[in-house]
């Protein structure tokens, strides 16, 4: 299978711990993707609110390289990338004029695009399961963590068409492969404020407070996520909602690939925890690590 992989201005931004930890995740795994070539931005909510035509051929510019390479499936980490790719693809499947509108401004063509799919897609397939099991060399048996999956991973159901759409199940697969304690909450597809970081950050502290609040009464040590925005608002609104609960928060917020790579022994420089505002180190060190040998 021919992977092409696209990062997205997240993961070459704020989130480059979730690009450094998919990189080294998938050599580990040996995993062959290359990088999209000429990629661009997916246009986000900017483009759209700008023309529909404009929204539709950002993303589609992707979509139509992925095509142009031959790959024969376009892996997207971030989950707004993902809705926006798979949307436009959608739109223009079904609508042979508009279509004809998109192709004539990127001047490519859209016969036979690739799917894109979330890395969790990909790594959650059975067949995965026994080289990911093998690939344990510390034991994160100890840990109790929450799955968080925020908005567009597996939602709307009918256009993501990938896990449960209110009870998906793919990150706690993988962390269960592991040896993690994935705990049941109630908040793993609550929004958590999104791009309203920006213009209302207040709703962001309370959307999050949520959050928080249902990992700690289901007793997690860490909330594993698959998002930038999610990672994002997580990590970063921490002293913030301390302030309002009235104690310390501190809770580290993991994305799945530095899970995983840790558990397989992966050095920590090629995860990027430092570039996290709650460091995780000090919880995962304080884990039992060695496993045992057979």
């Amino acid at each position: 299978m021919k992977l092409g992989y696209y990062p997205g201005c997240s993961l070459e931004g704020i989130s480059a711990e979730y690009d450094e930890s998919i990189r080294a995740l998938f050599a580990h795994l040996e995993i062959t993707m290359e990088d999209l070539p000429d990629w661009i931005c997916c246009g986000t909510l900017a483009a759209p609110s700008l023309s529909r035509l404009l929204g539709l051929a950002t993303p589609l510019w992707n979509v139509a390289q992925a095509e142009k390479q031959g790959y024969d499936k376009l892996i997207a980490p971030c989950s707004a990338c993902l809705y926006h790719f798979k949307h436009a693809t959608k739109a223009v499947e079904e609508n042979a004029s508009l279509r004809a509108d998109v192709e004539a401004v990127l001047e490519l063509p859209l016969d036979s695009p690739p799917p894109t799919i979330h890395p969790l897609e990909l790594l959650s397939d059975d067949s995965f399961e026994p080289r990911i099991r093998s690939s344990v060399k510390r034991d994160l048996s100890d840990l109790k963590a929450v799955c968080y999956y925020g908005c567009h991973i597996s939602r709307p159901a009918k256009l993501m068409q990938f896990d449960d759409p209110e009870n998906p199940q793919s990150m706690d697969r993988l962390l269960n492969w592991v040896g993690i304690q994935t705990l049941d909450w109630t908040r793993k597809v609550d929004c958590c404020g999104a791009h309203f970081s920006m213009i209302k950050p207040g709703y962001v502290v309370d959307m999050c407070q949520k959050i928080f609040e249902s990992a700690i009464d289901a007793g997690a040590e860490a909330i594993v996520v698959g998002c930038p925005m999610c990672h994002a608002n997580l990590d970063t609104r921490q002293e913030a909602i301390a302030a309002k609960l009235g104690h310390a928060l501190n809770m580290p917020v993991l994305y799945f690939s530095q899970v995983l790579g840790y558990a397989f022994g992966l050095p920590e420089k090629e995860l990027g925890f430092k570039r996290h505002i709650v460091d995780p180190l000090p919880m995962l060190k304080c884990l039992k690590l060695e496993v045992p040998s057979v």
